[in-house]
């Protein structure tokens, strides 16, 4: 048994405040000044700052330099551009806590050129900031694809804040061993920490999966390789992330000292009281990922795919492969495969149409949302992440619109609007140790600011209304930031 009394000092309420001072003091390394930052003056906004607090109206925000100068009413500043919000709602620029930005959705079944993902990948930064996501966290990534997205980054091309976990723990013979990459020493965990280290991995991912149906597909890592991980891990000050989707894996993942479960699970079950207990106890943060059940209800409801929000920012193959229903199909028979990969051809397909049908998957959804709510009301910190391009054959999880989905799913679990907002906004920030730098609308942090022309507070569709994205001052609408010659460097925005 891989007993939590081992790692005492990894769990512990000292460690883990000692870990956030250590990123607040490092926080310059994690986001350093903006290579392009603007100054820029927003006048007469609707401010929700992310603190809960009640919106002002009639606000000004002054922006010096990609950094938050001055907030109030009526400011003037006739050196900078002036951005008349004309009453429109300013919230903090969105955050996504698990994306994959290393796949492309659909690609696995278009077999894509490696041509066209990397044209893609650069979309999707764009993508995400039309969208008003200034900031994500990619919580699995090979270290090639993290090293092209952050060259992109420091050349200037458009996208959001960009941390990476960098690749995972996998285990031979383990979910996604397929990947390569796998550790089964001691050393060759010391190894692949060497490989995070080298694009800059704010934390290390484990995987604990053993399957996605009734029987055990994938062997977990070892008690001597979790060990191993815990490790090296606070060895380098780094808050460890497990994948766990049920409660033995996420009572593991506890035992190993976890900072963040990535996913809510419990699809078909509901947490047990004692667990919920535990998790609250820990301080560990839990991740949303209802798009992982409720993408794949598009199948059912292709006229989602019309949104403008998504016409404007999801590529027009990718949107082609969401159509087609061949897709759909080779979608559905791959995750059978992969839940019951013994089970005979003939009995998968009869079991794709039962368990994959509309109504199971929507119960399965509603089961996610409704442990979320439960760990929620033990005051377990809830945070967005989306898990877009979670799987290369998933032809409908999007980078971008995906995000303000996940937003929406929240409400619909029961979250008020506010506390959707601050799961997407000023916990995010709290759990990557960067609430000194963003997560709320405050003097002395990065203007990264989203403005919509509705009000979330009464119906978070209204997030989809982006009028304006600025990330470090720089402003550009939705479809500006998409234009291909748009760039994150300084512009006058347009009133």
């Amino acid at each position: 048994m891989f007993r939590s009394d081992r790692f005492a000092a990894a769990v512990d309420r000292t460690w883990r405040a000692g870990w956030l001072c250590s990123v607040s003091l490092v926080g310059a390394l994690l986001i350093p000044p903006p290579a392009f930052a603007s100054d820029l003056l927003i006048r007469n906004a609707r401010l929700i700052d992310g603190t809960g607090s009640a919106p002002r109206s009639h606000t000004s925000i002054l922006v010096r330099n990609g950094i938050i100068a001055e907030i109030g009413s009526n400011l003037s500043a006739p050196d900078v551009p002036v951005l008349e919000a004309n009453g429109a709602t300013v919230l903090p620029g969105l955050i996504d806590a698990h994306v994959h930005l290393g796949v492309v959705p659909g690609s696995g079944q278009r077999k894509d050129p490696p041509e066209l993902e990397h044209q893609l990948r650069q979309q999707h930064l764009r993508s995400y900031l039309a969208c008003g996501v200034t900031t994500v966290l990619d919580t699995g990534i090979t270290a090639e694809a993290a090293r092209e997205i952050q060259g992109w980054l420091r050349s200037g091309e458009p996208g959001p804040r960009f941390l990476t976990l960098g690749p995972g723990f996998i285990t031979p013979g383990g979910y996604l061993s397929e990947l390569g990459g796998t550790v089964s020493t001691p050393a060759e965990v010391e190894t692949h920490f060497a490989l995070m280290e080298s694009v800059g991995a704010i934390g290390a991912k484990v995987l604990l999966e053993p399957g996605f149906g009734p029987q055990a597909v994938w062997p977990l890592p070892s008690p001597e390789i979790r060990d191993a991980i815990v490790r090296g891990a606070a060895k380098r000050k780094l808050p460890i992330y497990v994948h766990a989707n049920r409660e033995g894996e996420k009572a593991i993942a506890l035992d190993m000292g976890a900072h963040v479960i990535v996913h809510t699970g419990y699809y078909d079950s509901q947490p047990s009281d004692d667990f919920v207990m535990r998790m609250a106890a820990s301080g560990a943060y839990l991740m949303t990922t209802f798009s992982i059940m409720d993408a794949d209800l598009i199948r059912f409801h292709p006229e989602r795919l019309d949104d403008p929000l998504l016409r404007l920012t999801v590529p027009a193959i990718e949107l082609t492969t969401a159509r087609d229903p061949d897709a759909a199909r080779t979608l559905t028979r791959a995750q059978i495969r992969m839940s019951s990969p013994g089970m005979p051809a003939f009995l998968q397909d009869a079991l794709a149409w039962w368990f994959l049908a509309e109504s199971r998957v929507a119960e399965r959804l509603r089961s996610c949302q409704h442990a979320a709510r439960r760990f929620a009301d033990a005051r377990v910190p809830i945070v967005v992440g989306s898990d877009s391009g979670n799987w290369p054959i998933v032809p409908y999880q999007f980078h971008g619109p995906t995000t303000l989905r996940e937003i929406e799913l929240l409400g619909q679990a029961g979250f008020t609007q506010m506390d959707a907002i601050e799961s997407a906004t000023r916990v995010p920030a709290a759990m990557l140790g960067l609430d000194r730098e963003i997560g709320t609308v405050a003097i002395g942090k990065h203007a990264d600011l989203v403005i919509v022309r509705d009000d979330p507070l009464q119906d978070l569709r209204a997030l989809r209304t982006v009028q304006w994205s600025i990330k470090d001052g720089v402003a550009h609408s939705p479809s500006q930031w998409m234009s291909p010659d748009a760039a994150a460097r300084p512009s006058a925005p347009a009133s």
